[in-house]
């Protein structure tokens, strides 16, 4: 259980580690995307970057992040006494 002096920290954690996964998602799904064409001149082991980017790379680096964002959120709630016995 949390404290109520330790509450508003603890939310702060949490909406700051939120906020920056949904920069990391806008970033990787709406952002980069938008630059493919530019990224297809160059090439990476034979395809184009963009192509291999949006194929591969956007994927792996949105699943890191979520995957990031857990373990982060897990020492958080163990921080702050928020974890739930099993």
């Amino acid at each position: 259980m949390i404290d109520d002096e330790q509450r508003p920290r603890y939310w702060r954690h949490t909406l700051l580690l939120a906020a920056v996964l949904v920069a990391i998602v806008i970033l990787c799904a709406i952002i980069l995307p938008l630059y493919a064409a530019e990224l297809n001149d160059d090439t990476l082991l034979g395809f184009p970057l963009g192509f291999y980017a949006a194929a591969q790379g956007i994927v792996i680096a949105l699943i890191v992040a979520v995957y990031w964002a857990g373990d982060r959120q897990a020492r958080t709630d163990r921080k702050f006494g928020a974890t739930e016995e099993l």
